[in-house]
């Protein structure tokens, strides 16, 4: 039987009252693995705010700072572009990490000026729900 380890996964998601959110697709240049428009009938309820959302896979580390990295490295390419219409929608992102506890493997759960950076330039907030198994 496999041993399970720390690992961490990242959603981003941007939200706000109403966005296009097609022109966000295609400012990033990979669809979204959840999106909604204020009022559409989701799952288990109605949405409240416009979103878009992007789930990256889970990553075995206990480091939050690694799921940054893939993060910057994937949108370096478009971060002013997108910095400017989260700005101009007067959008907001959410960067919600989901941390499991393995083995009482803690991870550190640091964050350094260039991520507090980013998450300025992008009108971030963070959420961390963590999970002890």
């Amino acid at each position: 039987m496999k041993k399970e380890l720390t690992n961490i996964g990242l959603t981003f998601c941007v939200y706000g009252e109403y966005f296009d959110l097609e022109e966000l697709t295609h400012i990033t240049g990979f669809p979204p693995t959840e999106k909604a428009y204020k009022g559409d009938a989701l799952k288990h309820r109605i949405s409240e705010e416009t979103f878009w959302e992007y789930k990256f896979a889970s990553m075995e580390t206990l480091y939050i700072s690694d799921c940054l990295a893939v993060f910057e490295q994937k949108v370096h390419p478009f971060l002013e572009e997108l910095s400017a219409f989260i700005k101009t929608h007067q959008l907001t992102a959410l960067f919600r990490f989901c941390v499991n506890i393995y083995n009482e493997e803690v991870p550190a759960l640091y964050f350094d000026t260039s991520a507090l950076d980013l998450l300025h330039q992008l009108n971030g907030s963070i959420d961390i729900d963590q999970y002890i198994y």
